[in-house]
């Protein structure tokens, strides 16, 4: 069963809440351990980064 959430980190530089929108499903191993899988969407970070000045 997969599951969608976000979660949300500052920006350093000027403050602003950037979203990560997670992708989250579990899968059985062999050893009959639970496993959790978390997939982060990173687009709009990147796209927040760009709008800084890197010199």
């Amino acid at each position: 069963m997969a599951a969608t959430c976000t979660v949300h980190i500052q920006c350093p530089d000027c403050g602003v809440a950037l979203p990560i929108t997670m992708q989250t499903w579990s899968t059985s191993s062999d050893h009959n351990v639970l496993q959790l899988v978390f997939e982060p969407d990173y687009t709009d970070v990147w796209a927040h980064a760009w709008t800084h000045d890197m010199a």
